[in-house]
This record gives C-alpha cells, sequence and structure tokens, in this order.
C-alpha cells in the first residue's frame, strides 16, 4: 500500500512542484483504510482525491445522477475525461454498493514510525572554538509518530521530533523540541459530526483569511485553481509554524454545518536590544542560545468560526476570526514591507461561494481586513467540451490588506496589493496525449521586496503528456516567466528590468517488468537580464526494483548538474522513506547520488535505510555560517523503523 501511495503522491507533487509530498502519502493511506462509497459520496467527499480535477468529480456525481449506482471500477470507464490510469489510481480509494451500517465488532489500528537521520561531515556548528561549540546538541535528527484509528469515530496521534544540534532535556529545552498531537472524533451523521483537540490544520474558502498548511500554487495541472483541502483536519506535520494547536468542533443540521475553532500556540519571535519583537521566525530551527531564548516566546491567539451551506447546485460559507500576539510586532521598516501586518491584533472575515452547473464551476471568495480594506477571488473550470476543461480566475488584494493565517494562490509570498489574471487549459487528443497550459499575468501595486517601484509581470507554463500504455510515460514541461527586479546592484535609481526564466524539463518513466522501473530526467534552466546571464542543466537516472513478493525494494538516483549561478539553480523531488520528502536545490557543479533500501520484515514492521551524498567539484566548502563543512562532499543517512498494528 504505501509503494502505491508514494507513487502517486510523488507524480503529483511533480507535476504541482509542492514542497511536502509526506502530507499526500499520508492522506491517500488514510483513504485507502476507509475507502469512499462512491454510490453515496458528495461533492466534498470526492475533492479529497486531490489527483481527481474539479470537471472529473463533476462528471463522475452527473453519471450517477443520470444511471443510478456504478456497480464495479469498471463503470468508470464510461464517465468522461476519466483516463484509464486515473481509474486505476482511484481503485484502492473506492468502495461499491449500498452505505454500510456500523455493525462490525470493534477495531483498533495504528501505525508508529521512528526515524533517525545523520549527517556524516560536520558542520562548523558542531566543532568547538574559543567560546565552545555553537550547537547545543547533538547530530542526530529524530523523529517519532504514532497514530491510532478505530471503527468507532475516534483516532489519535502523536509527534516527536528533534532537529541537529537541538538539545534534550536539557540546555534552555525541558524535553524534547517538538511534542504535539490530537484526539479527534468524526461521524457522518447527527448534529454534532466532528470534534477535535491538539494539532490541526484550518483553511477556508480561497485562502484569503485562512490557509494554515502549503498555500495554493501554480502547476502543470492547469485548470486544478479551486482550493479542495479539508476545511478542518487533524495534523502531524513538523512544521513547527504552520500548524494550529487547539480545538475545533462541526455542528450541523442537513445542509448547514458551523465550525467555531480556537488555538493558542507559541511561536518564535527576534526581539531586539529594546525589546521590540521585529519578526516571528518559521523555521523551527533552536540549536544555539540565540534560537533557544528565542523559542517559543511569543504567544499566538487565534478565534473563530466558520459556517457553510450547500445546495444541489450552490454552495456558502462565511467566517471571521481574530488574530492576536500577546506583544507587539513591530518591523523594522522599509519601503517594501511597510504595509505588512503588525501591531497586536487582526480580524478578518470572508464570504465565499461556489455555483455547480452540469460542467461549469463558478467560485470565488470576497475578505475584509477591520471591515475596511478588501481582497477578491474569482474564477471558473468550464468542461466546454469532451476532453477539454478551461479555467479562469482573477485575484485583487488591497495594498492594506492584512491577513497574517493567509494563504491564496499569488506569484509573491506577500500578496498585499497584488492584482493578477490566470487562464488554464487542460486538452485530451487521442493516443493517451494531454496537453495543459496556463498564462498567468500579475501586477504589483507597491514594492516588493528587491523591486523598488510598481511593476508587473508574466508566468507561462505548457505541459505535454505521453502514456504508452500502463508501463511507459513520458512528460516534457516549459515555463516561460518574465519577473520584475531591481536593475543593476538593486539600485532603485537604475529602474526596474525584466529578468527572464527559461526551464525545459524532460522526464520518461518506463515498467521494464513487474519488478523493474526506470525514470531518466533532464532538466535545463536559463536566466537573463540586462546585466548577467545564468543557466543551468542536469541529467538524473532514478532505478527502482522490487522482488516479486515487494518485501525487498531497491531505490537509486544518480544526477550530474552543472550551473553558472544560484538564479539558474535546479529543483527535482527525488525518493524518500514514507511520510519524508526531498525536493533539494541543485546549484554549482557537481553530482548527486542516492540508495535506498525498504525491507518488510513482516506484514507490520518495516524497515527503510538511505543514504545520500552531494559531491562538488567547484568548491572546496559547502554551505556557510554555522552550516559551513569543510569538505566538498555532503552524506546524509536516514533510517526509518514502522510498526503497524
Amino acid at each position: 500500500m504505501q509503494q502505491w501511495a508514494e507513487e502517486v503522491a510523488s507524480i503529483y507533487a511533480e507535476e504541482t512542484e509542492i514542497e511536502d509530498v509526506s502530507v499526500l502519502t499520508e492522506h491517500l493511506i488514510g483513504l485507502a483504510r476507509n475507502p469512499i462509497n462512491i454510490n453515496v459520496a458528495g461533492r466534498e467527499d470526492l475533492e479529497q482525491i486531490f489527483f481527481l480535477t474539479d470537471i472529473q468529480v463533476e462528471n463522475i456525481l452527473f453519471k450517477r445522477y443520470v444511471n443510478g449506482s456504478f456497480l464495479s471500477i469498471y463503470e468508470l470507464q464510461a464517465v468522461d475525461g476519466l483516463p484509464v490510469d486515473v481509474i486505476q489510481r482511484l481503485e484502492p480509494l473506492l468502495s461499491f454498493g449500498p452505505h454500510e451500517s456500523e455493525t462490525r465488532k470493534f477495531r483498533l489500528w495504528g501505525d508508529s514510525f521512528l526515524r533517525a537521520g545523520f549527517q556524516l561531515e560536520k558542520a562548523k556548528g558542531f566543532e568547538e572554538d574559543d567560546s565552545g561549540v555553537l550547537y547545543q546538541g547533538d547530530r542526530f535528527k529524530l523523529y517519532k509518530r504514532t497514530q491510532i484509528e478505530t471503527n468507532r469515530n475516534f483516532s489519535a496521534g502523536m509527534i516527536v521530533e528533534k532537529d541537529p544540534g537541538e538539545p534534550m532535556f536539557g540546555k534552555g529545552i525541558n524535553g524534547i523540541d517538538l511534542m504535539s498531537g490530537y484526539v479527534h472524533y468524526k461521524k457522518e451523521n447527527g448534529w454534532f459530526r466532528e470534534a477535535l483537540a491538539g494539532r490541526y490544520f484550518a483553511s477556508a474558502a480561497q485562502g484569503l483569511v485562512l490557509q494554515s498548511g502549503m498555500p495554493m500554487r501554480k502547476s502543470s495541472m492547469t485548470t486544478s485553481i479551486r482550493n479542495r483541502r479539508a476545511s478542518f483536519r487533524p495534523s502531524l506535520s513538523a512544521s513547527e509554524a504552520m500548524a494550529m494547536q487547539g480545538g475545533y468542533a462541526v455542528l450541523g443540521y442537513k445542509s448547514v454545518e458551523v465550525i467555531p475553532f480556537y488555538s493558542q500556540n507559541y511561536r518564535d519571535g527576534r526581539i531586539d536590544g529594546n525589546g521590540r519583537l521585529t519578526s516571528l521566525r518559521e523555521d523551527g530551527f533552536h540549536r544555539t542560545e540565540t534560537e533557544i531564548n528565542q523559542r517559543h516566546n511569543v504567544l499566538e491567539l487565534v478565534a473563530g468560526a466558520k459556517a457553510s451551506w450547500s445546495g444541489r447546485w450552490l454552495n456558502l460559507e462565511a467566517g471571521h476570526v481574530n488574530y492576536r500576539l500577546d506583544r507587539s510586532l513591530e518591523p523594522n521598516v522599509l519601503p517594501y514591507n511597510q504595509f505588512y501586518f503588525r501591531g497586536k491584533e487582526n480580524a478578518n472575515s470572508w464570504l465565499g461561494y461556489m455555483v455547480s452547473r452540469k460542467n461549469l464551476l463558478l467560485f470565488g471568495e470576497v475578505a475584509s481586513n477591520e471591515l475596511s480594506h478588501y481582497a477578491f477571488y474569482n474564477g471558473l473550470v468550464w468542461g466546454a467540451a469532451p476532453g477539454f476543461s478551461l479555467s479562469l480566475s482573477q485575484r485583487s488584494i488591497s495594498t492594506q490588506y492584512k491577513a497574517p493565517l493567509a494563504g491564496p494562490m499569488t506569484e509573491s509570498g506577500s500578496f498585499q496589493g497584488e492584482e493578477g489574471y490566470y487562464c488554464g487549459i487542460r486538452w485530451e487528443f487521442p493516443f493517451q496525449i494531454i496537453l495543459s497550459s496556463y498564462l498567468d499575468y500579475y501586477r504589483f501595486h507597491w514594492l516588493k521586496f528587491r523591486i523598488d517601484a510598481p511593476a508587473s509581470g508574466s508566468d507561462w507554463l505548457g505541459h505535454l503528456e505521453k502514456d504508452f500504455g500502463q508501463d511507459a510515460t513520458l512528460r516534457i514541461k516549459f515555463r516561460h516567466r518574465e519577473k520584475p527586479v531591481n536593475e543593476g546592484d538593486d539600485s532603485p535609481e537604475e529602474g526596474i528590468c525584466f529578468q527572464k526564466y527559461d526551464q525545459l524539463k524532460v522526464q520518461y518513466r518506463q515498467k521494464v517488468n513487474p519488478g523493474w522501473q526506470l525514470t531518466s530526467l533532464a532538466q535545463w534552466h536559463f536566466v537573463r537580464n540586462e546585466g548577467e546571464n545564468q543557466n543551468g542543466q542536469m541529467v538524473a537516472q532514478d532505478l527502482r526494483w522490487s522482488n516479486e513478493n515487494q518485501t525487498l525494494t531497491l531505490t537509486g538516483r544518480l544526477a550530474v548538474f552543472s550551473t553558472t549561478g544560484y538564479e539558474a539553480r535546479l529543483y527535482s523531488y527525488e525518493p524518500h522513506v514514507l511520510y519524508m520528502f526531498s525536493v533539494p536545490a541543485y546549484a554549482g557543479k557537481g553530482s548527486r547520488f542516492l540508495l535506498m533500501v525498504n525491507y518488510k520484515v513482516a506484514r507490520s514492521l518495516h524497515f527503510w535505510l538511505r543514504a545520500a551524498r552531494w559531491q562538488y567539484s567547484d568548491r572546496a566548502e559547502i554551505g556557510s555560517g554555522s552550516q559551513q563543512i569543510a569538505s566538498n562532499k555532503k552524506t546524509e543517512f536516514t533510517f526509518q523503523m514502522r510498526l503497524k498494528f
């Protein structure tokens, strides 16, 4: 099961360029444990299958409405726009037949993971000098995670993590750096439908107010531009800044739901010599005395509520959230950040909608900050013809709009003052060929980092995919961006120029026989501006082998890369142990090698061992500051054990 989940999640990660594929893998395995009954599932249920497009979801529901219940997975072949490879991915996630009542005996099952990581070469922070050792802890990275589920609506989870250099049980950390978890209750019907205490993610509408996980991103899934993430869900993420810590409840009557929520989270803050909080840290590292002193020194309080109504063709939601810090945030005022959130409190309200009529979806959100500054996001997805889908969206965010918990799909992470227009298509041709493309034009109405004047830019992507039956897939992706930046040495006096990025990626994946899989990858990146031009290229070969019983899996990669500057760096998703992800940046000149072994001792006991090495030919040292290594090699080992019960 985990091999299937990793493969499906990695395909999606490569297409969307997300940073955390572990969330997708976890979600797939959870769905496989509790398959969705396709004959009673609503739109929101099917939307949790992230690789289904909006139009595919609508077509499944329409086919069921016209023809009645599905009897088997094979009947999905009659659904318009549902390719064979998508149906194959769906098979473990769906059940068929009438709705089952809860008459089974009590069952409990769960997963427990133990992971350890170690870097062979010693970083400068671990070396002793006249003032002692900078990092207060050892060189190991430790991770422990346990989840328990029952067939009686209850589940629970716990996570423990320590980064390299972080101390345990002393030196300012009384215990282990990250210890958290949740207890969760969920029932399909009744007025009290769900409740959670502990760690969770929250999302609402299109993310203009609330998106505590990763924001939506532009990707080669060009018509997937609507936020479909579950609005509230348990979290065992190791990110110390993203998740919320508190609780929520889902109360409902028929098609109406109300969700009150609360979070009390201690954040890391940088405080200057005058006792002023200048910024909130998000890296989660607590290795040095300075980082430990900044650990959990700011209390973040979040309280709010969301109400929604679901009809046959119209869904509405509205909500309000109050955000508060126990000390005033006062960043140093710079030209580009003078409209960022500062102070202690902020309040946001939002109204979201979705209209579904046959093969057309209209959706959007309007949000306000203190009922005085506004943000808008509106879009549509249209199945214009069999095999052809079109998506359009428009966003407009006031320069003075503030929302500390927001994460909409925008060009800039600091989205204040951004306006944009997006158009995407997905076109299915004969012979299993799919063409996807988008064009995004945006404009900043105020200054940005390294952009000292209002400016505009554009982003275009084309993605061609060809399936050769069930055994081989070819993907070609080209992306062209024109991004405004300060001309010269970031000096505003010299004006603004366009920095142009051209990226080409070619990937071919072939299953040689049931036990072997080959993945070949080549990438090129060209960066041009008024001054210096940069370029980069990389070739990589992945190889995976499994024995007949799939109890032993070997995965390897060899990559060679060369870039003339950091702007021309290349990113590539690479295999890792279950629930861990890796999308490293290839910059400079050198090679990368990795080898991973996954051995299933028994059905309930699995082991992973992974070794990965960077070797550079253009430098004698890697990294800088306390992370500097006095070598041109960097080697990392990861060991993981999984116990299922």
